[in-house]
């Protein structure tokens, strides 16, 4: 079994009100298209994105988990390489919380590198056209806190091997980004 997580809408830090967020759709998609793939969508907070990710984990048990973030400001498709064990924002979830410095889990690892390897990953996606990179880390939000929180849970549960995530830019055609994540996603 793997597992697949996109986000609910949000307002982006240069304020961008997002009524669908494209990673919802993206990875329905990704799941309907794939084999053997469940689909979460997170709320946008800190608090109630932990749960819920922490019990579709418990709920599924994947072996894979591929999470999906959207970032406005970005132009290609950035594949994470390091989760870091902090929430630190510069503006409130959709639930009000603003965490400054906030450790995600307590006494444990200050940072992750994901164990995908992240230039194969990437030339995979570039046969389907798409401009994929490798991105340091995922910041301080919940992209970052469900990566460390995936990342945390590979490294201390036997039955999760990978935790991924990719930031999405936004696309005029997500087509050749579903196809491309199907074959991601079959082959992890």
């Amino acid at each position: 079994m793997r597992l697949i997580t996109g986000f609910e809408p949000f307002i982006s830090s240069g304020g961008l009100h997002l009524d669908v967020n494209p990673t919802d759709e993206l990875a329905r998609r990704v799941a309907a298209d794939a084999k053997d793939v469940a689909v979460q969508i997170l709320p946008v907070s800190f608090e109630r994105t932990r749960t819920c990710l922490l019990d579709a984990f418990h709920t599924t048990r994947p072996r894979v988990w591929l999470g999906l973030g959207f970032a406005p400001h970005r132009l290609t498709i950035d594949i994470e390489s390091v989760a870091l064990n902090i929430e630190h924002c510069m503006r409130p979830d959709n639930d009000g919380d603003m965490p400054s410095l906030r450790p995600i889990v307590a006494n444990a690892p200050t940072a992750y590198q994901t164990k995908l390897d992240i230039p194969e990953a990437c030339q995979r996606l570039s046969k389907f056209g798409l401009d994929a990179r490798a991105s340091v880390h995922a910041g301080g939000f919940l992209c970052n806190q469900s990566f460390f929180l995936g990342c945390h849970t590979a490294a201390t549960e036997s039955y999760l091997e990978v935790a991924v995530f990719i930031h999405i830019p936004p696309r005029p055609d997500y087509g050749p980004l579903t196809a491309g994540l199907v074959d991601l996603i079959e082959h992890l």
